[in-house]
């Protein structure tokens, strides 16, 4: 019968322990990794989503509907947006409540768009646009 030498009789527990922590230690820290980046692309495409919507109204302004000072609120999909739009004085002052008329038959309004990405946060674009002063 051979005997073994201290050498070669295999890993100790105490050994195959310790392996096995240090394997558990670097798998969780990948799954970690791994649900941080899945997350991020989440909140990513979020706010690329209404982003795309927020530009889309902004585009839509003074086109679909004609550009009047105020405040308009709508939904597509899962979001929420808002659109703000104030008219810019570009002449000579006028008494308060008074249209300013253009002498290019042109009316400046800011037109500023929010949609909300739901996690508190909010995609905002804004935009300077002439429309057309309408004749009675």
């Amino acid at each position: 019968m051979r005997r073994i030498r201290r050498s070669e009789r295999g890993f100790a527990l105490v050994e195959t322990i310790v392996a096995f922590l240090v394997l558990a230690i670097g798998l969780a820290s990948i799954g970690a990794s791994m649900a941080l980046a899945i997350r991020s692309d989440a909140r990513l495409e979020a706010r690329r989503t209404a982003t795309q919507l927020a530009r889309s109204r902004l585009e839509a302004a003074g086109i679909a509907e004609t550009l009047t000072p105020g405040r308009r609120t709508g939904g597509a999909g899962k979001r929420t947006w808002s659109e703000t739009v104030t008219a810019v004085a570009t002449g000579p002052a006028t008494p308060a409540g008074a249209q300013a008329s253009s002498p290019i038959g042109l009316r400046a309004y800011w037109v500023e768009v929010t949609v909300d990405i739901g996690d508190g946060g909010a995609a905002r674009l804004a935009a300077l646009k002439l429309a057309r002063v309408s004749t009675p």
